[in-house]
């Protein structure tokens, strides 16, 4: 897909733009890119410098994590509608694992400089955005505490039986 054929209703697609109305998904275009992603590409790996996220507009995309010893470790499946890179975005620090397309994908790519440009032409538009983007972080962290406790607490009950 080319930016020049994205319209407001594809990014109402997006999990986190859902709730934003045709006139701000057209002005968000202004500060996103196209990338479009072929089966079994990997678009970043692990360590590589980031200061990007993308949205799912198309497709599916495997995050994982390659240890130093062993077969990489998946860390979730991507679907349409959901993000990946908001750390990259926000702090400009090496990507915490790789990103691979499973299937042929369609993403939208906003930079760190788009987001400072948009944070200086459109602050309202921005602080919706931010928001969105802080909640989904948060609900990956919370995640992770989660499946944290669950391991420790299935650790523990290892550790009784032997």
């Amino acid at each position: 897909m080319e930016k020049s054929s994205l319209k407001p209703g594809h990014l109402r697609r997006i999990k986190s733009l859902a709730l934003l109305n045709d006139e701000q998904l057209a002005a968000i275009l202004d500060y996103v890119d196209v990338v479009n992603c072929a089966q079994a590409t990997t678009l970043f790996q692990e360590g590589q410098p980031g200061d990007s996220m993308f949205l799912i507009l198309e497709g599916q995309m495997r995050v994982f994590t390659t240890p130093r010893s062993g077969p990489p470790l998946l860390l979730r499946m991507l679907e349409a509608g959901d993000a990946f890179g908001e750390v990259a975005l926000l702090n400009h620090v090496a990507r915490t694992a790789s990103v691979e397309a499973t299937q042929n994908s369609v993403l939208i790519k906003i930079t760190s400089s788009a987001l400072q440009r948009l944070l200086t032409e459109q602050p309202a538009l921005a602080a919706q955005f931010l928001y969105h983007v802080a909640r989904a972080v948060g609900r990956q962290l919370s995640d992770l505490t989660a499946k944290l406790r669950a391991r420790r607490e299935q650790d523990d009950v290892l550790s009784l039986l032997h």
